[in-house]
């Protein structure tokens, strides 16, 4: 991600309606043709992160991202990691800021990660990625215990590790004691979080494993209006506990939170289940 970039000139704030109206067509069309949905069209307006002086059709959008952003926004989900992230490092504030921007991590998930190990380790435990359990055939005795305790077996069909983002473990016993699952953007994730919480459930080895979510909510699920959306009662329901990263206001409660809280309440559900 590129860290110095010419400023622009004139702040959206000092442009007309009109104006504004112009930056989000060329910009919806741009996101289109680079295959998002408009989620991250006032998001990068606020952000100054297009000179609109110098654009006026898509491609010329396009150009602007990937020199600020790197070729690799054309794939996956990479725009919206490298907008959250770099939003988050302006917004957040104190020790979780400063941990925040000391990261190295590249990716959302390994951002968190980052973030919440040196605390989590002070509780005895550690902190990894799924990545960590397949990336190489060769593991530690260690990991290879890890591993084996999370597997879900589907019997003469399969076997799999549950598709989530960030393990907590014990190294006295090896057990997961937590699992994190990192979203940018909530849209057709609640669905598969909710499987693999329930399938975890079902074994009597992974049934006492705590399930997060962390989240930026770039598309506004877990807001309230006038009441909740699905996938707000969702989470609220079969979810330990929900943690967003956001300037937006957020309508919390018991189950959904600041991201600033996670630690805090991990610790408490740590004491009450020793």
């Amino acid at each position: 991600m590129k860290n110095n970039t010419e400023p622009i000139k004139a702040a959206p704030t000092a442009q007309s309606q009109a104006d504004l109206d112009r930056m989000k067509s060329i910009l919806e069309d741009a996101l289109y043709e680079l295959g998002y949905d408009d989620t991250l069209v006032d998001i990068l307006i606020e952000m100054n992160v297009i000179d609109f002086n110098t654009v006026d059709y898509p491609e010329h959008v396009e150009y602007q991202l990937e020199k600020y952003y790197g070729e690799s926004i054309a794939w996956d989900d990479n725009l919206e990691e490298a907008v959250v992230i770099e939003s988050s490092d302006i917004f957040l504030t104190g020790e979780l800021g400063e941990s925040w921007r000391a990261s190295k991590g590249k990716t959302f998930r390994e951002r968190i990660r980052d973030v919440i190990t040196p605390s989590i380790e002070k509780l005895g435990l550690k902190v990894i990625l799924r990545y960590d359990l397949v990336k190489s055939t060769t593991l530690s005795e260690e990991l290879e215990g890890v591993k084996r305790h999370l597997t879900v077996d589907y019997g003469k069909f399969h076997s799999e590790i549950p598709y989530i983002d960030i393990l907590i473990y014990d190294p006295e016993d090896l057990r997961v004691v937590a699992v994190i699952w990192c979203a940018v953007n909530l849209k057709n994730q609640i669905d598969k979080m909710v499987y693999w919480k329930l399938k975890l459930q079902t074994d009597e080895d992974t049934s006492t494993i705590k399930f997060y979510l962390v989240t930026a909510d770039l598309d506004g699920t877990l807001k309230i209006t006038d009441v909740p959306q699905k996938g707000r009662a969702i989470v609220e329901t079969e979810i330990n506990g929900t943690y967003v990263l956001t300037k937006e206001n957020l309508q919390e409660s018991d189950k959904v939170k600041l991201f600033e809280h996670f630690i805090e309440d991990f610790k408490k559900v740590r004491e009450e289940t020793q």
